[in-house]
């Protein structure tokens, strides 16, 4: 029996993610597609068949006709008639006195196989493909970088992520249409040290050497479903069917119809402290005393989750923070969200704040009632009693997130108080930590501690706020979820087809460009490189022998393009050469510079994917008027597709190192490796500094993620 693996979803879901394969559907859905993708039963967390054989006549089906009690209804609902609400009595306040204890630990789940709490099986939208965001613009630039996407991975696959992503209001039948809670945030704290604080630093462009940030921070807000008008579909004419949805553009360009949802942050408090490295000669200490600002922000978070397949689209942020100055931005994710939607381009402590959960997508239709436990959106969830909040009595329920304990990671802990006409909590309390020192965790395995080290770099992250309701009002119509529509994408009008991809590790040292609007190719600048030839004797000797190039970025902003070339060795040397070469057949071509590396990058050719040339992922970007932000005079191209002044085009081919792929496999049996492009542009308008970054999966051309940052010039 295919569902009866010994490993969690999340374990299974990880396998998913690092064999390449969709990470939607239950249990027995995630065991019997790793199966088929070749995995021997022993992988999966079954036992052979032998075994399984003998075991039969003793196997208990899973099967809801033969279980003793009603399965629990499934999270997401078909638009149905709303069933009538079950009424479960509050504990008088006799009965709480017994109940002040605080919970302190992780409410312990059976590893049981998670059929009646999950999602329904989400089926990926038509003609995505599977893809790895670890290279999501410059982030990875070290292994221990490359680690912390890892463990997100490892921590439920592409359904969950740790805090960023489904600590986020999700659309299902409990919510409708116009629905709208306001809150205020209070008691918010960051603190950030050591390798937790470099993504923040890179993105931001500070050059001081920040070792440790603290954040406070407090504010209002609320979260709210939009009620969508005829106007925000034309494509369904007059048919008001699915009215209250919205038209939205997935990561393909393709036109959807989708259900929106908004939060947003006024924080009229805002402090960050910055504590600098020792400027001792040879001390690498952090300062106890810090330089101080004060500001305030505001915040918009936009989500857009289709209708049809129920599955995340695209996620936008705008922003502005002031701050000794103002800095403003948006940033579009599509479909990763989570950390890699939040945490590389926001001001420090901004992307880190959390929505109120909506209890729906955790609970499902369990009733609330005093020792009601169970399982969802990754969290073990428990009501543990009722208490008073806001002149009113409410359950109290605590939820946990196992993986980060299992794997000596950390911990993340929430506390709820639910009242029975809020589709979100009315209280909720924050509190996330996650160390590579397994401080304060105790049973620790070796292989953990190992994990732990491996997939999280030094230092620390600690996040905890307090979300009270302060105002409620609901919509009458229910969600339009699983409902098919006129005009949805086909999968012939996403992607490109895989015999367009091109397995470069055969026998070439980069990936493909051929890009006709660059100034300058890649080939052109490998070319140069080769032309050298002793100014840049370790990259030649390393590409002769089967090396390739990992990274390279060229820059089109002066008289000739800049081009840095990253390279590795089949010993794992690896350094990088940088050149200016000329357009043209006649083109100039001079070598500047060159240096060796210690960034721990290893030779791996086996775990680079095939991928799609980088002029077949531009004209799909230009292809129908898919991306129009993309072109113009604040995009990356022209109007005549030609690349704009200035702009930056970079690769990315990422491989997981030898040690953290040896750990992994003791896990997960698997390997992954990922290619991306990136595109980069910088202008001046109107008195602002713009920065356009858009980073886009080389192997299917999907845009995985854009940004633009603008700061007074």
């Amino acid at each position: 029996m295919t569902d009866a693996s010994r490993l969690t979803v999340a374990k299974l879901k990880a396998l998913c993610v690092l064999h390449d394969l969709p990470t939607s559907g239950r249990k027995a859905d995630l065991v019997a597609r790793l199966l088929e993708a070749g995995l021997d039963r022993a992988s999966v967390g079954l036992p052979d068949a032998k075994q399984a054989e003998e075991a039969a006549e003793e196997v208990i089906s899973l099967e809801p006709e033969s279980e003793p009690e009603p399965e629990p209804e499934p999270i997401f609902i078909e638009a149905e008639p709303a069933p009538v609400d079950v009424a479960v009595p509050l504990p008088t306040a006799t009965e709480e006195e017994v109940l002040e204890a605080e919970v302190l630990d992780a409410i312990p789940v059976d590893d049981e196989p998670e059929v009646a709490l999950e999602t329904p099986p989400v089926v990926p939208l038509p003609g995505a493909k599977p893809s790895n965001p670890t290279t999501l613009l410059d982030m990875v630039k070290t292994p221990k970088a490359a680690a912390v996407v890892l463990v997100l991975l490892l921590l439920g696959a592409g359904g969950y992520y740790w805090f960023g992503q489904q600590l986020q209001p999700v659309t299902v039948d409990a919510l409708r249409y116009g629905d709208r809670m306001g809150f205020v945030l209070v008691g918010g704290e960051l603190t950030a040290t050591e390798g937790f604080v470099e993504p923040v630093i890179e993105q931001l462009d500070i050059e001081d050497d920040i070792c440790r940030l603290e954040v406070s921070f407090s504010g209002t807000g609320d979260v709210a479903v939009h009620q969508g008008t005829m106007l925000d579909i034309p494509s369904q004419g007059s048919d008001d069917r699915l009215l209250g949805t919205v038209s939205v553009r997935g990561a393909h360009g393709a036109e959807w119809l989708a259900v929106q949802q908004e939060a947003t942050y006024d924080l009229d408090e805002l402090v960050v402290k910055r504590h600098l490295r020792s400027i001792v000669p040879g001390s690498s200490d952090c300062s106890s005393s810090s330089a101080s600002a004060s500001g305030t922000a505001d915040l918009t978070l936009t989500s857009w989750t289709e209708i049809g397949d129920r599955v995340n689209l695209r996620s936008n942020a705008d922003w502005e923070v002031d701050l000794e100055g103002v800095v403003r931005g948006s940033t579009t994710t599509y479909g990763v969200g989570g950390l890699l939607g939040s945490f590389e381009v926001f001001a420090p402590g901004i992307a880190m704040l959390t929505q109120p959960v909506e209890l729906q997508s955790l609970v499902g239709t369990v009733p609330i009632e005093k020792g009601a436990t169970g399982t969802g959106l990754g969290w073990d969830w428990s009501v543990i009693g009722a208490e008073d909040f806001a002149g009113k009595r409410m359950w109290r329920i605590v939820a946990t997130q196992p993986d980060l304990s299992t794997y000596c990671l950390g911990s993340a802990t929430l506390s709820m108080w639910v009242e029975a006409d809020n589709p979100w909590a009315s209280r909720q309390t924050v509190d996330v930590r996650l160390s590579s020192d397994n401080a304060g965790q105790q049973d620790c395995s070796t292989l953990s501690q190992q994990l732990g080290d491996a997939v999280l770099p030094d230092g620390e992250f600690r996040l905890t706020h307090t979300f009270e309701r302060t105002s409620l009002s609901r919509g009458e119509d229910r969600l339009d979820l699983g409902t098919t529509y006129v005009g949805r994408p086909s999968p012939s009008e996403l992607g490109a087809p895989d015999e367009s991809l091109v397995s470069w590790t055969r026998n070439a040292s980069h990936v493909p460009d051929g890009a006709s609007a660059a100034t300058t190719t890649l080939e052109e600048a490998v070319a140069c490189l080769r032309a050298v030839g002793s100014s840049a004797s370790g990259a030649n000797a390393a590409l002769d022998d089967e090396g390739y190039i990992w990274r390279a970025v060229g820059d089109s902003g002066g008289d000739a393009d800049a081009w840095n070339l990253s390279w590795v060795g089949t010993d794992d040397a690896h350094g990088w050469v940088r050149l200016d070469v000329g357009a043209g057949e006649n083109g100039t071509c001079s070598f500047v510079n060159k240096e060796s590396q210690d960034l721990g990058i290893v030779w791996n050719r086996e775990s680079a994917p095939a991928v799609l040339s980088m002029v077949d992922v531009e004209d799909m970007l230009l292809a129908e008027g898919r991306f129009p932000e993309f072109v113009g005079s604040k995009g990356l191209f022209d109007a005549n597709g030609n690349h704009n002044d200035g702009l930056r085009r970079g690769v990315l081919v990422a491989v997981p190192d030898d040690g953290l792929t040896g750990l992994i496999s003791e896990l997960v049996d698997g390997e992954a490796g990922a290619t991306t492009y990136d595109y980069v542009r910088t202008w001046e308008a109107q008195g602002w500094e713009s920065t356009l970054s858009v980073a886009v999966d080389a192997t299917s051309g999907r845009v995985l993620a854009t940004s633009l940052i603008e700061r007074p010039a």
